[in-house]
């Protein structure tokens, strides 16, 4: 287990490619369920009335992260690499989503007018950028693309997936204009 925490850690970084992962489907499905479990969770410890929102959109953005991917590995002939990669992924992101979760709680224990809030949502930015990266990157190795046209293709998926969650949940988007001219009469 350390020695695959430690390879995903290393593609975190970019030093180590999708093609170095095992090839396993149980791995990436228990590798999926464990992704799912950490972003429920802190999509519930995060919105704890939200609760239909906070389970289903991480179910929703890696179903639809695994549709698309699956599309180009076919259209590309490129089958054999969908599991090493999607699991590559899944993994990298759960690690990044184990680290925010400390950001998260930080800050639900912090006033909302609290002058650390902007940092943190900075950190937080930072962390998805991390992602959109890692996900480029190994895209890019895997599907035999460009650097930018995975780092493009990371972003449209990411785009993709909430468009499908703000569509099948518009009181997310209700919430997320109130919040935002709130925010911009204080």
């Amino acid at each position: 287990m350390k020695a695959l925490v430690l390879l995903f850690w290393q593609m975190l970084r970019f030093k180590r490619s999708p093609e170095d992962a095992p090839y396993s489907q149980a791995l990436l499905m228990l590798i999926l369920v464990f992704n799912f479990a950490v972003s429920a969770s802190i999509q519930l410890v995060a919105k704890p009335d939200m609760v239909r929102i906070a389970l289903l959109s991480p179910a929703i953005m890696i179903v639809v992260e695994l549709i698309i991917l699956y599309g180009l590995f076919h259209i590309k002939q490129l089958q054999a690499r969908f599991v090493q990669t999607q699991m590559s992924v899944f993994a990298c992101d759960t690690l990044l989503s184990l680290m925010t979760l400390p950001i998260v709680l930080f800050s639900l224990q912090l006033g909302s007018k609290s002058a650390l809030l902007p940092m943190l949502g900075l950190l937080e930015l930072a962390i998805m950028i991390w992602s959109l990266m890692m996900r480029g990157f190994i895209y890019h190795r895997a599907l035999n693309i460009s650097p930018l046209l995975a780092n493009v293709l990371a972003f449209m998926v990411m785009l993709v997936s909430l468009s499908v969650i703000v569509q099948l949940f518009p009181e997310i988007l209700q919430k997320a204009t109130a919040a935002a001219e709130a925010a911009s009469t204080r």
